[in-house]
């Protein structure tokens, strides 16, 4: 039967009718239940149960022995994906309605639909056998865009088994906590790259493809296949999806223990041919889902970014940072926005959280606000969502997300420069003993008031942590652009050393500091970690922060420092708080802000606001 018709220049997809109907009226005369007619569908029997016949028992193999989820995958293969549910599903009176875009892009869903029927991934039939039926439990269908194309073009088809929230597929499902999954990304791919040009300079090669046929070879056990239908009216069609869906809670850990195996398999063994050099015998690179490679190349694209491995970079393709600037400005500017509208945002941000490592947490707060939106309706867009927003978007005007080096995702080598500080209830010092240079801030009034209210109550708005990390800031701000890399084919590795081992991140005036440490990173080419120093070793930043206690700590600080040079905050940026709302206002990076920035001693609203 044919796949499509093309009547007026416009394509319509077909579903293959001939299949539905011979398989409809064989369960109607033969009275079959769902379960009975998948196992003969499969061929599954006593002597051979397996859905798959492509799938073995591979305990003859020496290396399989230590392989951790052997069970798991042996049961995987012999019976399929067997579901723990919480509860019996309730019988449903009438299949729930689909998604409003799952109208919109009909056309599109039957293309989908039709390569699974196709590829026996989807079991279509007649819909009114959903009464003969037991067991069916059907949740709704929609689409969403692939990038910006409509969705009468182009999309991805949703089987929504979180719907309806509570009594859903997802939320009867026992969660499958014995398998440990965890994604690489970008990390893993360039720590390989780097390693095999290590070894063999300009041989590494790339080798890239969609994992989308993956998706059909783990199946699910022919008792819980009725637990994954849907209907589409429009098309008087029942469908059944007999593979291990994607968006089913527990289907990461399913393909998690298939491709998991797989990888235990080649990291297990080593490639050999005749005149093998030395250096080659090393076991293969583990790989997961390794389905169909038609692309060996230097030049490549993955995981939506393009690789060039003989220049060792990296880039977001220029078209999505567009998009991720227009999602940002659109959402920015609104009062209230939709889940749809954030998760379209999230999935333009994704690139940069790659990309740079210090958007992570303001990508997840994104995030965040995504989960807790409202299916139907808005949410507002909080001031400190907006505030994360004009961050990342700060960092995409800065632009280094052309021509990324390899090597500053790996971080691999040792800190270039340290800095040492110490914050009193007085001031706060931090040290450049590379440069032989040393800062120093008296806190203001406001401030003081502050710490004072933090030491009567254990507010932590102003506690010792946050005010260790204004110095990490104020540093990152006077000694930044000395940080930047000569080479410029890495990131500076800076370590601030002091004697508080507490993260302080989980206050509003925190979260503004870290935006600000954010984009000195990101525009001066460093990247900071934090390590605790015992404040016996950490003599002179001690110092340094007291010297407004007493004229003798002042004198012992200044013999310490015998030499070194003091260096002054930059006009303007005394006020961490009022800079920051320069960075809001102007979208640009610290080197870029406007002239009104108040001078030194023109407090305004207190530092820590």
């Amino acid at each position: 039967m044919p796949h499509s018709i093309t009547r007026n220049n416009k394509v319509s997809y077909l579903l293959d009718r001939n299949k539905q109907a011979v398989y409809s009226d064989f369960i109607r005369r033969a009275g079959l239940q769902l379960p009975e007619f998948v196992r003969l569908h499969r061929g599954e029997s006593i002597q051979d149960s397996r859905p798959n016949k492509a799938l073995e028992d591979l305990s003859h193999l020496h290396a399989w022995e230590k392989y951790r989820y052997r069970d798991r995958w042996s049961r995987i293969a012999q019976h399929g994906v067997v579901p723990e549910w919480r509860a019996t599903f309730k019988a449903q009176s009438k299949a729930p309605p689909n998604h409003g875009s799952a109208t919109r892009a009909l056309n599109i869903i039957i293309k989908h639909l039709r390569a699974g029927q196709d590829t026996n991934r989807y079991l279509i039939l007649d819909i009114d056998l959903l009464l003969a039926l037991e067991g069916v439990t059907c949740s709704p269908f929609g689409a969403v865009q692939k990038g910006e194309v409509d969705l009468e073009i182009d999309a991805r088809i949703i089987h929504d088994l979180s719907y309806p929230p509570g009594e859903s597929v997802n939320d009867n499902t026992v969660p499958d906590d014995e398998v440990d999954v965890s994604y690489d990304g970008a990390e893993a791919l360039v720590n390989r790259i780097l390693d095999v040009a290590e070894v063999f300079p300009t041989l590494q090669r790339m080798m890239t493809d969609d994992v989308n046929g993956a998706f059909r070879n783990i199946q699910m056990s022919a008792d819980h296949v009725g637990c994954f239908a849907g209907t589409i009216p429009e098309l008087g069609v029942l469908v059944v999806d007999l593979c291990c869906p994607f968006g089913w809670r527990n289907s990461p850990s399913s393909y998690w223990i298939a491709g998991a195996a797989i990888s235990h398999l080649y990291s297990s063994s080593a490639p050999q041919w005749p005149l093998q050099p030395k250096e080659a015998t090393d076991n293969f690179d583990a790989k997961t889902w390794c389905d169909d490679h038609t692309a060996i190349e230097p030049n490549g694209k993955a995981l939506g970014l393009e690789w060039d491995l003989p220049a060792g970079t990296v880039s977001m393709p220029r078209e999505k940072v567009f998009m991720a600037l227009n999602r940002l400005r659109t959402t920015r500017s609104r009062v209230k926005t939709t889940k749809t509208e954030l998760q379209k945002l999230l999935g333009s941000l994704r690139h940069v959280a790659t990309c740079i490592r210090t958007a992570i947490p303001f990508f997840q707060r994104i995030a965040a606000l995504a989960r807790s939106a409202p299916r139907h309706g808005g949410v507002v867009v909080s001031r400190e969502a907006k505030d994360d927003m004009c961050w990342i978007e700060v960092i995409l005007r800065i632009g280094r997300l052309n021509g990324i080096p390899l090597a500053r995702f790996t971080r691999r080598h040792e800190p270039d420069f340290h800095i040492h500080m110490d914050a009193s209830d007085q001031g706060l010092c931090a040290l450049f003993p590379a440069q032989k240079q040393y800062l120093q801030v008296r806190f203001t009034d406001d401030e003081l008031t502050l710490i004072r209210h933090c030491n009567d109550t254990g507010d932590s708005d102003f506690c010792i942590n946050v005010r260790e990390l204004m110095s990490a800031v104020f540093a990152s701000i006077v000694w930044g652009p000395a940080w930047k890399h000569i080479q410029g084919d890495n990131d500076t590795h800076v370590k601030f050393w002091n004697d508080n081992t507490s993260a302080a991140s989980r206050n509003s005036f925190a979260q503004l500091l870290l935006r600000v440490l954010g984009i000195c990173e990101v525009q001066h080419g460093f990247y900071s970690t934090a390590s605790h120093v015992a404040g016996v070793d950490n003599e002179i930043a001690d110092a340094g922060s007291r010297v407004w206690e007493s004229p003798s700590l002042a004198r012992r600080f200044a013999n310490l420092c015998c030499g070194w040079t003091c260096v002054q905050i930059p006009t303007g940026y005394r006020n961490l708080s009022l800079l920051w709302e320069r960075c809001y206002a102007q979208e640009r990076s610290l080197n870029h802000l406007g002239s009104t920035i108040l001078e030194p001693g023109s407090n305004g609203p207190r530092g820590a606001a």
